[in-house]
């Protein structure tokens, strides 16, 4: 056998070594030297998992390479004949340069199953294998990169459905967990008024029943302080001092931070337990994790504030003629269903408009608007529709369960002139507004939009035949009660 193996022979025997893990048989290896080669040797051939490093051998108890083989579980020796005349089948590599060993090792393998390499030929299958791991690891990272953006876009599509902040965070959370290693973690929401901790998800361990009455409080202080110190050039934070939580079903701590801005308020954050140091994949992953979570919170927050243009009057700040109109339908549709039930519509027009604009220009015009907005919305309920229909024209749907009475219409339209009349502005108290209301009610049996809107304008009509200031209420296509024209002062 030469010391020397032809590049094929050991690009041949590297191939052996990155398949044998299919193999039902692990192939042994025996390693003599424990300087640097030996260890080169160890980091890239105890990564193979069909391969078995039976023993490194070296002269010196000291040598540095027994102290990593130690805490990879493989055996050391100082006895070469000893661990030879056990050895019988497999690859020995000969790092040592030494070329006595070198002719003992080439005699004791002659007759038996065994491979040397040694000198060259070593560095050279060092080299292989190592580039092979190095191709494998970064076959590895872009799967994971993969993974996790496969995640993202999941988060991301989640968007065509308008979903809460909640489902958001939640999904980016269980996606990032398992890329980062985690062995625990957990999401919060902070409440946008009071700033009440929610714990929306934990992986590691159950969800906190924060809660509970017997949840220690002290664990949403802790969040609390941790989040303080994060500012939004920060992707995530390592700190120091782990966050400890003390609730009655968890108790835990976690190192890591990601923070979820919604614009420059802090409305949540990740928690992560990550042991040891954090690697560079592991940093990756969490800055691109922090920057698409972010993003997207970004993204739904625009989305939401263009819905918001969509259905509200942006002068008034209620509802406007497109989500009245989407509305219209429903309510229609429900009061059908409900049978016994009535829909009522109004239109409310603002007398003498244009005479307030010419007379004390458009911006006096638009504060009256504002303020007969206001009237509408304070003087109808909670569930009631009131919507700018265009111009100087507002108009209020009030769906009943039950049939309501003419007086019942009454009292509202009553209100609404009422606060009307009360306008008050602080640099033109000469100005007065009135409005002229038409109301229309139809049972769950006739109720149909077309003729609802049409019946309510012929009722706004008839007001304004009437006067200023007043109000007209029709009941299936049969005026139901009159009010006549109001006293203005």
């Amino acid at each position: 056998m030469t010391q020397l193996r032809s590049a094929d022979e050991v690009q041949k025997l590297a191939e052996r070594l990155a398949s044998v893990s299919h193999n039902a048989k692990k192939t042994d290896i025996l390693i003599f030297g424990a300087g640097i080669g030996g260890i080169a040797m160890l980091e890239v051939l105890h990564s193979y998992k069909g391969v078995n490093i039976t023993a490194i051998v070296d002269v010196s108890e000291e040598a540095p390479g027994f102290e990593l083989a130690r805490e990879l579980g493989i055996k050391t020796s100082t006895d070469t004949d000893a661990t030879l005349d056990s050895f019988r089948e497999g690859i020995v590599i000969d790092v040592t340069g030494d070329h006595k060993l070198y002719e003992k090792l080439d005699v004791f393998s002659e007759p038996l199953e065994i491979e040397l390499i040694s000198a060259k030929s070593a560095k050279l299958l060092f080299e292989l294998a190592n580039h092979q791991i190095h191709d494998e690891h970064t076959i590895q990272i872009q799967n994971t990169r993969l993974s996790l953006l496969d995640s993202m876009l999941e988060v991301t599509l989640l968007l065509e459905n308008d979903p809460h902040l909640h489902t958001i965070t939640t999904k980016s959370f269980e996606g990032l967990h398992g890329h980062i290693q985690a062995a625990k973690g957990v999401a919060v929401m902070f409440g946008n008024e009071d700033g009440a901790l929610e714990f929306i998800g934990a992986i590691g361990d159950k969800k906190p029943a924060c809660g509970d009455p017997s949840c220690d409080f002290s664990a949403c202080n802790n969040i609390r302080k941790a989040c303080s110190t994060l500012n939004k050039d920060e992707r995530y934070k390592k700190i120091d001092s782990p966050v400890r939580l003390n609730c009655s079903e968890l108790d835990a701590e976690y190192n890591v931070i990601i923070p979820v801005w919604q614009d420059a308020k802090l409305a949540g954050a990740l928690l992560f337990d990550i042991q040891g140091e954090l690697s560079k994949e592991q940093k990756t992953s969490l800055e691109m994790a922090s920057t698409h979570l972010n993003m997207t919170f970004k993204t739904l927050n625009h989305l939401q504030k263009l819905e918001e243009m969509a259905i509200f009057d942006a002068l008034t700040g209620v509802f406007n003629r497109r989500k009245f109109d989407m509305q219209l339908s429903h309510e229609v549709n429900r009061t059908k269903r409900t049978r016994h039930g009535t829909l009522s519509c109004g239109f409310i027009d603002l007398d003498d408009f244009k005479h307030i604009n010419d007379t004390y220009g458009h911006g006096v015009g638009d504060e009256v608007l504002k303020h007969i907005a206001q009237c509408i919305e304070s003087s109808i309920r909670d569930y009631d529709i009131c919507a700018r229909y265009g111009g100087d024209e507002f108009v209020i749907l009030v769906p009943t369960d039950d049939a309501i009475e003419g007086e019942g219409l009454e009292v509202i339209g009553m209100r609404i002139l009422e606060k009307v009349s009360k306008l008050h502005l602080v640099n033109h108290p000469e100005v007065k507004a009135s409005v002229s209301i038409g109301i229309c009610t139809q049972s769950g049996e006739t109720v149909d939009a077309e003729k609802l809107m049409k019946q309510a304008d012929d009722a706004l009509y008839q007001a304004k035949k009437g006067g200023k200031g007043c109000l007209r209420i029709m009941a299936d296509e049969q005026f139901h009660y009159k009010k006549q024209k109001r006293d203005k002062d």
